[in-house]
Formats: C-alpha cells, structure tokens, sequence
C-alpha cells in the first residue's frame, strides 16, 4: 500500500502513485496528492525582476489521461487528516495503512523458507 496526501505532487507523488495504481501494487491510502505533475525547465527573470516559470513536459496514463495534472490522484481509501489530529501528534492515515498491511499479513502470510535438516 501507498500512503499519498495533498503534499504528495511531482515526479515522486503523482506519478508514483499514478504508477502503483496501474501496475495494481497495492491501494492507495490518505488524500488526493496535489497534482503538480508538468515539470518546467527553469526560473528566468524578467528585466524588472519578474521571475516566469516555463512548463516542460506533459505527461499521459493509461486510465486518467491527462488529468492527474491540476487535479491529482484520489485514493481507494480516503483517510481525513483534521488539524486537530495534527496538533495533537496523530497520523490516522499511517494508522489505517498500518491497519490495512496487518490485516494483508494476517490473511496472506509472508512465504516461509524451508526447514534445513540437521546433521
């Protein structure tokens, strides 16, 4: 499982999550990431001092098209992370994702390697 939030953006958070969705590796837990894919090739400024960003390149998936961009990845399990769970020092969406891998281990064990025989 993924853990994704509303700061998860970029090449490591959209995409990423983007990619563990389409290769079904596990469900996404927490809130829909930022949506910040498009990167840009760098700041210029101005001759007043403006500062302009260029976006570089656009990126296209199987499934959501183009709109992970400006809008994000939703996730299988939406999890609220409420300011007063944050002050207080509580994850509850790495609590339900530790939940959810507890439950996954439970009800799908890890394989064993084989006994040796002894001498």
């Amino acid at each position: 499982m993924t853990l994704i939030d509303e700061a998860t953006a970029s090449d490591d958070g959209d995409i990423a999550a983007t990619t563990v969705r389409a290769l079904g590796l596990g469900p996404l837990v927490g809130a829909r990431t930022w949506g910040s894919v498009i990167g840009h090739d760098r700041d210029r400024q101005l001759v007043e001092g403006t500062i302009v960003s260029q976006p570089k390149p656009a990126l296209w998936f199987d499934g959501p098209g183009w709109t992970v961009k400006n809008h994000g990845v939703e996730p299988d399990v939406e999890v609220p992370f409420p300011p007063q769970d944050w002050a207080a020092g509580r994850d509850p969406q790495l609590e339900v994702a530790v939940r959810m891998a507890l439950e996954a281990l439970e009800s799908n064990p890890p394989a064993q390697p084989p006994t040796l025989p002894t001498r």
